[in-house]
């Protein structure tokens, strides 16, 4: 992880999860800091790609399941692809529910985590500065 993700956590206001729950059950799952809570009941997996020819982003299984579990009762959660400090893709919980369902997204061979490439990424996913992200996280959900 670079300073990319902590530079766009912070410049839209998050807030680490390793911190948040540092004293719960969860405290083992955030050695990386990469989840974050925009305000209450609403989670981001912030990633970025090291590969700049064949860009991927990784969501782990056990992160997913997580996020589902925590939103189950209401919330969302978002996976954010970031290809700088202030731009890149968001993708919602049903967008990323909707293409493991349809195994638009790959796992890898272990089964431990899902696979978020460059065909899976849509222009009208994109955002090109923190404010656009806020507007898009913001507005109605897909």
């Amino acid at each position: 992880m670079g300073d990319e993700v902590l530079d766009f956590a912070n410049g839209i206001g998050a807030k680490d999860l390793k911190a948040i729950f540092s004293d719960t059950e969860y405290s083992s799952l955030f050695k990386r800091r990469n989840y974050f809570l925009l305000e209450p009941g609403r989670f981001l997996v912030i990633k970025i790609s090291r590969n700049k020819i064949k860009p991927f982003y990784g969501f782990g299984k056990a992160f997913y399941e997580l996020f589902n579990k925590l939103t189950e009762n209401g919330g969302e959660y978002y996976f954010v692809a970031l290809e700088s400090n202030k731009s890149g893709w968001v993708l919602t919980k049903t967008q990323i529910q909707k293409m493991i369902a349809n195994k638009s997204l790959s796992i890898s061979s272990d089964q431990r985590e899902y696979k978020v490439n460059n065909y899976n990424l849509k222009d009208h996913d994109y955002f090109a500065s923190t404010e656009a992200f806020l507007r898009k996280v913001s507005g109605p959900q897909k």
